[in-house]
């Protein structure tokens, strides 16, 4: 069993989006290459995958009682800001200002150790959120969260 490294050149995460139009699945629209834009400089990225739950007791049990309810998917990043992605974008797909200020759908990829052949990922749709760019005089560059806030299920592929 292996670990999944991120450090070398070759195996970086990244994470892709388009936001250039309707597409009928994720996978269509990263193979609308000229529109995909990479979010660059991440310093950090989290994927979020969480059942929600029913909790309930009962007068004739000792513990409480669980039922699943529907998950709410998200990724969560953190990014050095770049002029051309924050604000020009890519092809048809804007800038993340932009695609966050009008609320734009975006379809997402994110690669887990790189994009080459035999590399594991993870695609969806859903909306940019919690945008709040920051700099002080201790942190003299931008840096802004981001999340993807998933609307309907993860899918997995491999390159």
């Amino acid at each position: 069993m292996g670990f999944i490294a991120v450090n070398t050149t070759a195996e970086f995460v990244k994470l892709d989006i388009n936001a250039s139009g309707t597409f009928a699945t994720p996978a269509l629209a990263m193979a609308d290459t000229a529109n995909v834009l990479t979010v660059p400089a991440l310093q950090d990225i989290t994927v979020n995958a969480t059942p929600g739950t029913f909790e309930w007791q009962q007068l004739d049990a000792l513990s409480s009682k669980i039922v699943t309810t529907p998950s709410t998917n998200s990724l969560s990043t953190n990014m050095v800001l770049d002029d051309t992605a924050f604000f020009t974008g890519n092809g048809s797909t804007n800038g993340i200002f932009q695609i966050t200020n009008d609320k734009t759908l975006v379809y997402f990829r994110m690669y887990w150790q790189g994009s080459t052949t035999g590399d594991k990922y993870i695609e969806g749709e859903g909306f940019l959120s919690a945008l709040a760019p920051t700099v002080s005089a201790t942190a003299p560059v931008w840096v802004a969260p981001i999340d993807v806030l998933v609307t309907g299920n993860y899918t997995q592929g491999t390159v």
